[in-house]
């Protein structure tokens, strides 16, 4: 889960940095909040990192609101603002060092970025503010979130292999979930459960999630139903033949990679978050990885690229293609 941060009124300088969205907005809307209680109405900036000077920046938290309010300037991409120099050619890093060993008063400085380089200014932002790092949420974690979430924000509950499901299928994006588990509750009223039957019915695969539905059958090596897949895929929902390829490369991909790391020492928990291995379809690649041998799993993943490159160049009939490499996955998972 997330590492918890407490704000204050006091908090002058901050950092948030992770690859999740939602809670780093979350987090902001917290600090804001706590800044509102202590000085009323709050006048938010934001400045995008990746374009904005420093030279600005310092002018806008040392310039009052015309209105008198209290300012929470924001720096996101704060990475690539801190990593440039200014017009005085002087590291951008040390000049907000020394911002943050002497803040002003009038102003909260909020750094946000995806990804961060701890250093001498987070030692500083810890005695004047909050350093505050987002992890990323595991398969679990963000189920047991839509879980808590559901309840919380949305004032209903799903049950946990309906947020597994949703998960499987909408991924690990929160602000995603977020926005799925509003519309089901809304769609369950006057009801205040969401069962999994609910998510199957109404959170529908797109017509790229449809594509990678071919690799769940490939890992049963039923070579039957992987044809059956097929025709169904290309034939009534109208798949595009390349997407389809694509999708058997990726699995050969990931089963290669799965079970070279697995054979190199790595858990089946280091390589399921390495590979993005989801639901039972992650379970099915992480045992078939373990089963074979990593050269022969190589040696598909070579074949299945080189199909492609025939079909892509017009040596080979693209659904011909499909079907050769799809008989050979299965053939290769059978073994």
């Amino acid at each position: 889960m997330a590492k918890q941060s407490t704000f204050t009124g006091s908090t002058k300088i901050a950092i948030i940095h992770g690859k999740e969205h939602f809670l780093m907005e979350h987090y902001t809307v917290d600090l804001e909040s706590a800044l509102a209680k202590e000085y009323g109405d709050i006048d938010r900036v934001v400045f995008d990192g990746e374009t904005i000077d420093l030279a600005t920046v310092l002018d806008e938290v040392r310039t009052f609101d015309l209105l008198m309010r209290y300012k929470l300037v924001i720096i996101d991409h704060a990475d690539t603002f801190l990593a440039r120099k200014n017009k005085d050619n002087k590291p951008t890093r040390q000049a907000i060092e020394r911002y943050a060993e002497s803040p002003v008063e009038s102003a909260t400085l909020l750094l946000r970025a995806k990804s961060w380089r701890p250093g001498k200014l987070d030692k500083i932002v810890s005695k004047v503010g909050t350093v505050c790092k987002l992890q990323n949420y595991t398969e679990q974690d963000t189920v047991r979130w839509c879980i808590a979430r559901c309840e919380k924000a949305h004032k209903c509950k799903i049950d946990s292999k309906g947020a597994s499901t949703l998960v499987s299928r909408i991924g690990l994006s929160l602000t995603s979930l977020d926005s799925e588990l509003c519309k089901l509750s809304a769609c369950v009223s006057p009801e205040t459960s969401i069962s999994n039957e609910d998510v199957l019915q109404m959170v529908r695969l797109g017509k790229e999630e449809q594509a990678w539905e071919i690799q769940s059958v490939l890992l049963t090596g039923n070579e039957g139903a992987a044809m059956t897949k097929l025709c169904e895929l290309m034939d009534i929902s109208k798949q595009p033949k390349e997407l389809l390829m694509w999708s058997v490369v990726d699995l050969t991909r990931r089963l290669s990679a799965a079970s070279t790391m697995l054979s190199s020492g790595l858990s089946g928990g280091d390589v399921r978050k390495s590979l993005k291995l989801f639901g039972d379809a992650g379970n099915r690649i992480l045992s078939v990885a373990k089963r074979q041998k990593p050269n022969r799993l190589a040696d598909l993943f070579t074949e299945a690229v080189a199909v492609d490159v025939q079909t892509r160049s017009g040596l080979l009939d693209g659904r011909r293609g499909l079907e050769s490499i799809a008989l050979h996955v299965c053939k290769a998972i059978r073994l």
